[in-house]
């Protein structure tokens, strides 16, 4: 009995150290293949770009998203079970997978950067057809991404689309410091895009 009561706790301890040390493993690897922000920003930007190109949505915004969502990293998981580089959530995927008639993916599959930029992109072209018509579809449309469609509608439509919607009104601090971000940082993708272009 002492025997075997001895083999088991030696058993534990050594699958225990085996799983610290993988882990362990693991986050060096993620930490050497993505270290910096600058590399990985430049690893995936081309993804983004075809994405952002098939959906008809500015490439800047995607990356302005991704920016804040993740900080580009690819294995990032949300309080609330969003998942990889653009946070998608089950609903998200779940409405890729029903309007563009594609199999479910397993949940692992998503943290891949390609797919999870083009069910994140296409999702962000989505919620942008929902108020395309208004004058203040970015922000609706980020509002959107960020707090759902149905808060959005209820709480923060404009009675007319031609009306504005300032970042005062979107009554959620939360959403509204995400949209101010997410603008700011599309500005300053449009900027370094621009002088890009210029050289």
């Amino acid at each position: 009995m002492t025997h075997s009561y001895h083999s088991s706790k030696n058993l534990f301890w050594l699958m225990l150290m085996l799983l610290v040390s993988f882990i362990g493993l693991w986050k060096f690897y993620q930490f050497w293949l993505f270290r910096g922000m600058a590399k990985r920003e430049a690893l995936f930007t081309p993804l983004v770009e075809e994405a952002a190109r098939r959906h008809e949505v500015s490439s800047s915004l995607v990356k302005a998203v991704i920016w804040k969502e993740s900080r580009w990293l690819p294995t990032v998981v949300g309080r609330h079970g969003e998942v990889g580089m653009m946070q998608i959530t089950p609903g998200a995927v779940a409405d890729w997978q029903r309007l563009e008639k594609q199999v479910a993916p397993l949940r692992s599959d998503l943290f891949s950067p390609a797919l999870n930029i083009e069910i994140g992109t296409w999702y962000l072209a989505w919620t942008g057809k929902h108020w395309q018509d208004y004058k203040a579809r970015e922000i609706l449309q980020l509002a959107e991404y960020n707090a759902g469609y149905t808060r959005v509608s209820k709480l923060w439509k404009p009675e007319s689309p031609e009306l504005d919607l300032p970042l005062t009104k979107i009554s959620f601090p939360g959403t509204r410091d995400y949209i101010k971000q997410i603008l700011a940082r599309k500005a300053h993708y449009e900027k370094k895009e621009h002088a890009s272009n210029k050289d």
